[in-house]
């Protein structure tokens, strides 16, 4: 009950997504294997399956088992849309040149006892940049959103995503009952 990734590329989706009928069993062959080190893998299998034009896809008549359409891979971790906390840490190179999108890492204390490290990643990067350059305040109260939690060694690292949003805005009413619960003047 494993499930593995695969990838058509472009130029061949439009005909091989025609191949493919949901919950039928296909013989694949002839296809390239790679290392799944994508940043946003859909799956924990270490491989994925790169189908191209010369793959053969033949579909399987026996009477096979079921494979479950679905299998779920519980995380320790609650899914994270939204978080606001104090900046306490940043990481990373050419902070202040927002022409940057070199990975960042932030430290971001979300209660009194409670620090994430979250990974942001490419144009994010560069708009997070901006928005430190020209944030003047004391204490940075931010909330960043759209973002996908992940576990690195035991901890909640949470990472962006191309959706992710920041915001410094003191007025914002999240981030006033943030202060207020935390006793952080602005």
């Amino acid at each position: 009950e494993q499930q593995m990734e695969g990838m058509v590329p472009i130029s061949t989706s439009d005909k091989m997504y025609q191949r493919f009928e949901e919950e039928e069993i296909y013989h694949i062959r002839y296809f390239n294997l790679l290392l799944n080190n994508q940043r946003y893998k859909l799956t924990v299998h270490p491989y994925i399956i790169n189908i191209n034009e010369t793959t053969i896809m033949t579909q399987v008549q026996e009477n096979i088992p079921t494979i479950p359409s679905y299998i779920f891979h519980p995380q320790h971790y609650i899914y994270l849309a939204n978080v606001v906390g104090r900046i306490c840490l940043i990481q990373g190179g050419d902070i202040d040149n927002h022409n940057t999108n070199t990975k960042i890492i932030i430290g971001l204390r979300l209660d009194r006892s409670k620090v994430a490290r979250i990974t942001i990643w490419d144009n994010e990067a560069a708009n997070f940049r901006e928005l430190n350059r020209i944030s003047t305040r004391k204490n940075q109260i931010i909330i960043i959103t759209s973002i996908i939690p992940q576990l690195h060694e035991g901890k909640l690292s949470p990472t962006t995503t191309p959706g992710s949003r920041f915001y410094f805005d003191n007025d914002i009413d999240i981030i006033q009952r943030f202060q207020k619960r935390n006793k952080l003047l602005s």
